[in-house]
């Protein structure tokens, strides 16, 4: 097998290559403030905007069977924003003075990869960040990139607290999950990168936003921001963002269970069953993006019922976790697959690793990773405080009583529940829109959804007519 460009990022390839085999075919504590300078480079591209395809029992949370399938199809072309066709792209790998030692193994992610889309006259700037586990220049960030871009802003984008990447060249713990710390290791980073950029650069305003796990750090940085005064941000935009982390991804983890099976037979059998598909998307991208659209994309062409639509939300979601379990229990050294004093080395299969966290649910990573790690940090915590700690409730005052964060969401979001929806309405009051469809960021890219995020960053919504 061959080794993974950012640690299990490309399990998906490795799950083909064991479905392939199986068919009989063949293929080959807080960070400093900063200081000193961060090691950047850059290399400049354009990108094309984004095409979405046409598409061809209800789920935990919200979703009914519209959710689930604008889930997984997302927006329908008719129905796109006008979008630039191309929207200039420079890489930028910045290395942070607050890293971690780096795991041989994770050798590859010691720099963080953030892009940025600049303009070529002085512009706000707005910074994008990602979901649950995925990088800077996923599908969906290319679309919100191109809606930014084509408004006016420069945009730049960054990988979520909970990427591999990020995990690895940012975060001041390795252990990933917590609102609070993930947010003021972000806008460390932020502050590194921003003071950094070239000259011709020039910004005039700071917004952020932010999609699915994304809204929530963005809200949290914000709220850090007011504090601490370093880059004075002006308004945030969340999409589609859980109200609680852990009650969320446990009901992935029971849609999981539902629809997939605890063991490790039935994930066999969707990736023999999407084996054509993901080969396809694999060989036609330079590099695997492992987000929420990947495993969506693929199944789009060959699952039809609202099970199968669940197991592939379900199983997209899971293998997001895998990465935070895997290099957690590094950083961690709690030894849950990995030996503490002989950890995996450069070259060392990780097929067996895979296996065995793919199997496993949040409540493991938790209960095996997370509290272990936070409680003998935190004296006075305790198993439920850190859960109430990483809920939106810990800026509550300052989302109801602050006019600059505005949220978009739907009424069939897999990831709330009706409690939450009902808690984000009465929070944000004006400032928050909920769509009558989309299920989980299936409205990304809606002319309706772009307009209503250009105008919450704008300061003009709520509009007059509503």
């Amino acid at each position: 097998m061959r080794m993974m460009s950012a640690a299990l990022r490309l399990i998906p390839f490795a799950l083909v290559l064991s479905a392939a085999v199986a068919s009989g075919a063949q293929s080959d504590e807080p960070p400093p403030s900063p200081q000193s300078a961060p090691q950047i480079t850059t290399q400049t591209t354009a990108q094309t905007a984004p095409q979405t395809p046409a598409p061809p029992g209800p789920a935990i949370g919200l979703a009914d069977s519209a959710g689930l399938r604008a889930t997984v199809f997302g927006t329908s072309p008719q129905d796109m924003a006008s979008l630039p066709a191309k929207v200039p792209l420079s890489e930028i790998r910045a290395e942070l003075p607050w890293r971690l030692p780096v795991p041989q193994v994770l050798w590859f992610d010691a720099k963080l990869r953030v892009w940025l889309s600049a303009q070529d006259k002085p512009a706000p700037l707005a910074i994008v960040i990602a979901g649950t586990g995925s990088d800077g220049n996923t599908k969906t960030i290319s679309i919100l990139r191109a809606a930014l871009y084509g408004a006016g802003y420069h945009v730049l984008t960054m990988p979520s607290p909970t990427s591999p990447e990020f995990i690895v060249s940012a975060s001041s713990t390795g252990v990933a999950g917590d609102l609070m710390r993930d947010g003021k290791d972000l806008y460390a980073a932020m502050q590194e990168i921003i003071a950094h950029l070239p000259r011709k650069v020039r910004i005039t305003d700071i917004d952020i936003v932010g999609y699915s796990l994304g809204g929530a750090n963005a809200a949290i940085v914000k709220s850090v921001d007011a504090t601490e005064e370093k880059l004075k941000i002006h308004r945030v935009v969340m999409i589609n963002p859980p109200v609680s982390l852990f009650s969320s991804v446990g009901r992935l983890d029971r849609l999981f269970t539902a629809t997939i099976g605890p063991g490790d037979q039935g994930v066999e059998l969707l990736y023999r069953r999407l084996y054509a598909q993901i080969a396809n998307l694999y060989r036609a991208s330079d590099r695997l993006e492992l987000d929420e659209n990947f495993l969506l994309s693929a199944g789009a062409a060959t699952l039809k019922t609202d099970a199968e639509f669940s197991a592939a939300i379900a199983l997209t979601f899971r293998l997001q976790l895998v990465d935070m379990f895997f290099i957690g229990d590094l950083y961690a050294k709690t030894g849950v697959s990995t030996d503490p004093a002989h950890p995996p080395k450069v070259g060392d299969s990780l097929e067996g690793i895979q296996r065995e966290l793919r199997a496993k649910p949040f409540a493991e990573y938790f209960s095996r990773v997370f509290a272990p790690y936070y409680l003998k940090r935190r004296p006075e915590a305790t198993s439920a405080s850190l859960i109430a700690s990483n809920r939106l409730d810990i800026i509550a005052d300052v989302l109801r009583d602050g006019g600059d964060y505005y949220a978009q969401t739907t009424s069939n979001d897999l990831i709330l529940n009706r409690r939450e929806l009902a808690w984000l309405q009465d929070t944000l009051g004006s400032r928050i829109v909920v769509y009558d469809h989309g299920g989980h960021l299936g409205e990304i890219g809606d002319r309706q959804q772009v307009a209503d995020m250009l105008e919450m960053l704008s300061g003009g919504w709520p509009r007059s007519t509503q």
